[in-house]
């Protein structure tokens, strides 16, 4: 009898220490990955997006940008990058708006080149 109950804490003493134990493993693969600074342009000639995804600049938030960048461009809406980003557990922050401010041989004012999404991780 009392070897059933060792058993049986000991199993549940497993089991609520699991959850921790895999977060923290969670946690040391997503090292900084807190805030995501995202810039997006549209192509030439294309309705394809290019998009620079920017996490940081240690060498693991770098690549993690490039990877992402990667995946990201040549989406074809804005609305496709932020569900992405959304599914990787980031939420919408700011937007900012790039503008160019040059003008054609002196008439115009410019206008909108893109777009730039503030995210933070979850």
């Amino acid at each position: 009898m009392k070897k059933q109950h060792c058993i049986f804490l000991l199993f549940a003493i497993l089991t609520l220490s699991l959850p921790a134990f895999s977060q923290h493993i969670q946690q040391e693969k997503d090292p900084g990955l807190s805030y995501a600074y995202i810039s997006i342009q549209g192509k030439i000639f294309s309705k394809k997006l290019k998009v620079v995804v920017d996490f940081g600049d240690t060498p693991e938030q770098i690549k993690a940008g490039q990877q992402f960048s990667e995946i990201l461009t040549n989406k074809k809406s804005y609305a496709a990058v932020l569900n992405y980003m959304v599914e990787n557990y980031f939420e919408l922050i700011d937007t900012l708006t790039l503008e160019d401010n040059s003008s054609f041989q002196g008439t115009g004012s410019g206008g909108t080149t893109g777009i730039i999404f503030i995210m933070k991780k979850k």
